[in-house]
């Protein structure tokens, strides 16, 4: 009999990276939560933790998360910065605590200052800007007939979405894309020093540039997010820092562009890899929301995050020691059984919701929901609304096999769409 002992969680085992699933099936079975072998010293997992746990069941997941005075979120250190990346660092804007890696109660502060900059009005309102970003990416390649969807269209139309939602001048997107792309150079191990310190330096001109933002944006204010957020204010007249603004914006773009990027290609994947899918869609354009919902709840790239056990906690039947790293398997509770009958199966009517209605976890729960998953929905519903309307006939390429990756370490999505259609 397989006991939890037994159990070991690789995520970037080749294999889970391809399908995890039936990996997830097997062990809500036999060890919802267990104590894995894998590192605590890998990336944003504490330094200090003295073993990784895995949950992996809906009910189980959704207690981690709602209760962040036992599983506190800011201890994601990860390995140590090198030396030289601190040294050129320390030039720049001080580091402050940003939505992820806060706990209360300076997250409700953050959270108060900074969620008034994505309402979901001015999210919808900025819909049509999202669908003008498709159709120029669909003009370069339209009449070609053929196009890779992920590189060509999902990444490219994002990018430049969420850049020129958050206020960047479209003359700049190309130099802030480049800055973002070095926060990996920067903080994953494996790069040589000296490339770190130049990727550090340009972090800094990174932090320069958005901090010269701000201070425009606080005197000639636009309607974009960052003049939202250096205007925003509590009931008692607190305001976010610029060290906060700066860390705050760095970590919005990162998050917005790359999870919604690979989200449109995922929500992409799921569609034309059953062609009956995306001719359903075509005829009941209606149920597009409720397919995102359940496209996010099927394929939602963010697969897991980890939190601190503050003290010892039974979760599952398992005493979790204090001081451990817990990791939380949202694309396993978003599969599971006991909250979504016959999870493998693509079921728009749902619109990701549990059989008491609570709803799927690819934006993660409680007080640390994401701040951007009004965003997210509006951007994949607008990435596909405008494929449907400029190529409805666009289908995967007859010799294409699926192919899945980790861009991050807890990221996963489908690797390219290469994609074929009749020209018009």
């Amino acid at each position: 009999m397989t006991t939890a002992a037994d159990m070991t969680y690789d995520p970037f085992d080749p294999e889970l990276i391809q399908d995890p699933h039936p990996f997830y099936h097997r062990i809500r079975q036999l060890a919802p939560v267990f104590p894995s072998s894998m590192s605590s010293d890998m990336w944003m997992v504490s330094d200090e933790a003295a073993k990784v746990y895995v949950v992996t069941r809906y009910d189980d997941l959704a207690y981690v998360l709602e209760h962040p005075e036992l599983f506190p979120s800011g201890n994601k250190t990860g390995p140590e910065d090198p030396p030289e990346v601190t040294e050129e660092l320390a030039r720049g804007i001080p580091k402050a605590k940003t939505l992820y890696d806060s706990d209360q109660p300076g997250h409700t502060r953050l959270r108060t200052l900074m969620q008034g900059a994505w309402s979901s009005q001015r999210v919808e309102q900025f819909a049509p800007r999202i669908r003008d970003w498709a159709g120029k990416a669909i003009d370069g390649f339209a009449g070609t007939g053929s196009a890779e969807l992920f590189a060509e269209y999902a990444d490219v139309v994002m990018d430049h979405a969420i850049l020129d939602f958050l206020g960047i001048p479209s003359e700049d997107h190309e130099q802030v894309h480049a800055w973002d792309k070095l926060w990996v150079k920067v903080f994953i191990p494996g790069h040589p020093p000296e490339d770190q310190r130049a990727a550090a330096r340009e972090i800094v001109e990174y932090q320069r540039y958005l901090e010269r933002l701000f201070n425009d944006r606080r005197e000639n204010p636009r309607d974009d997010v960052a003049s939202a957020l250096v205007h925003a204010t509590t009931d008692d007249g607190d305001r976010l820092t610029m060290a906060e603004l700066v860390w705050g914006l760095m970590e919005m773009y990162g998050a917005g562009y790359g999870n919604t990027a690979e989200g449109l290609a995922n929500m992409l994947f799921l569609l034309l890899h059953e062609p009956q899918r995306w001719e359903e869609l075509l005829q009941q354009r209606e149920l597009l929301a409720d397919a995102v919902e359940e496209g996010l709840r099927m394929e939602g790239p963010v697969q897991w995050l980890s939190r601190e056990a503050a003290q010892d906690t039974e979760l599952g039947g398992v005493t979790i020691p204090k001081g451990s790293t817990v990791m939380v398997l949202y694309s396993a509770a978003n599969r599971d059984p006991e909250a979504f009958p016959e999870p493998d199966e693509f079921c728009p009517a749902r619109r990701g919701a549990t059989r008491t209605g609570a709803k799927h976890v690819a934006h993660g729960r409680g007080i640390h929901y994401c701040v951007g998953a009004g965003w997210s929905r509006v951007a994949i519903r607008a990435g596909v609304e405008a494929l449907m309307d400029r190529l409805p006939d666009v289908r995967l390429r007859a010799d294409f096999t699926p192919e899945f990756h980790l861009p991050e370490p807890m990221v996963r999505c489908v690797k390219a769409l290469p994609a074929v259609w009749q020209p018009s």
